[in-house]
């Protein structure tokens, strides 16, 4: 008995931990649904629910339903790879408008906003001729691939002899947005 006594705070201590112990694993049986853990980390269920939401980007080919020459255009250049939501933003309100529209003749579509510099915008769609735009793929910086048409801003502008080279619209003094000429 007298084990028992000197031991006493060890056997509390041992009680103690069995009952959290206990109790998390019944809470945790509780809260963890039944298909947790049957695809990876997370629950099964999940797929479904993701599935059914609709989808945040649109694909070119709904922005081509409309504008079938801007994908003639690029069908050759070096941009056809470039998603048009890259450019011009998400165009989901744009979208259910055109196609309204197209369902009742006179029905109004809202023309591109012009971009407001920032790439984390809420304009539904826009046009831009902003250089920032350009050189989000274009402006050399280490780890592109050696074989990616980059450029050294400056220098490419002294030599193109760029008229205004501080300007936003620098870049499409000579280029256009959809081609890649020159």
């Amino acid at each position: 008995m007298r084990f028992f006594s000197d031991t006493r705070h060890l056997w509390i201590l041992l009680v103690l931990i069995a009952a959290v112990g206990g109790g998390f694993l019944a809470v945790r049986g509780r809260m963890v649904p039944e298909s947790f853990g049957q695809h990876g980390p997370y629950r099964a269920e999940a797929l479904t629910e993701i599935a059914s939401q609709p989808s945040v980007f649109q694909a070119d080919s709904v922005c081509h339903e409309c504008h079938q020459d801007v994908q003639e255009e690029r069908a050759e250049s070096l941009h056809k790879a470039v998603r048009c939501t890259h450019c011009h933003g998400l165009g989901r309100e744009h979208v259910v408008r055109a196609r309204k529209a197209a369902e009742s003749p006179g029905f109004a579509i809202d023309p591109a906003a012009e971009w407001d510099g920032s790439f984390l915008t809420d304009i539904d769609l826009f046009t831009t001729h902003d250089r920032k735009t350009c050189l989000v793929c274009h402006e050399a910086v280490v780890g592109m691939p050696e074989d990616f048409r980059k450029i050294n801003v400056a220098e490419h502008l002294e030599e193109m002899e760029a008229s205004e080279p501080t300007s936003r619209e620098a870049c499409f003094e000579c280029h256009g947005g959809h081609d890649t000429a020159p």
